[in-house]
């Protein structure tokens, strides 16, 4: 049986790919940073990979605390220029309150529908920061008390998503 370290398999897949991994992050005179993100490579990817989640507590507290929010039909966007340790723009969270939710169900359709819709309409946030070169934190917060359906869902995350 052989095992494989994740900075080994990092440092091969750092040399094949644009994405940073957690052996690449070891490794920063090779890491790809923010500064030469292409999005020309990402486009027509619609996909919301693990570089993208913000789960840095640190960064969600200063969100929290020293960021602007928008909101719209129950969804609120709580956002945050920042330097983040990542190759994309933002790095996105989502959220359904447990108090409106008693089933773990609900709150996780109400979370994959907001990350559904973020996933396909990222593409003109990314453009509008490559541009500024900044980067944002973000945090969806759906406050409703009935589940949305996909149509408001829509909606709303893009009226906020146009507000930035």
């Amino acid at each position: 049986m052989e095992e494989k370290s994740l900075h080994v398999e990092g440092a091969g897949a750092e040399k094949g790919s644009q994405f940073r991994t957690r052996g690449s992050l070891s490794n920063s005179s090779e890491a790809t940073t923010f500064a030469q993100f292409d999005l020309a490579k990402l486009k027509g990817r619609f996909t919301f990979g693990e570089g993208e989640k913000l789960k840095s507590k640190k960064i969600i507290d200063q969100l929290f605390t020293k960021g602007k929010s928008v909101s719209q039909s129950g969804f609120t966007l709580v956002y945050l220029s920042a330097p983040l340790n990542s190759f994309y723009p933002a790095q996105a969270s989502f959220s359904a309150p447990k108090k409106n939710f008693k089933h773990a169900v609900d709150r996780n359709r109400v979370k994959r529908l907001m990350r559904e819709v973020y996933r396909m309409n990222k593409f003109a946030l990314y453009e509008k920061l490559v541009q500024r070169k900044e980067q944002l934190a973000i945090m969806w917060v759906y406050k409703g008390k009935q589940l949305p359906e996909l149509e408001l869902v829509t909606k709303a995350m893009l009226y906020c998503l146009n507000k930035i």
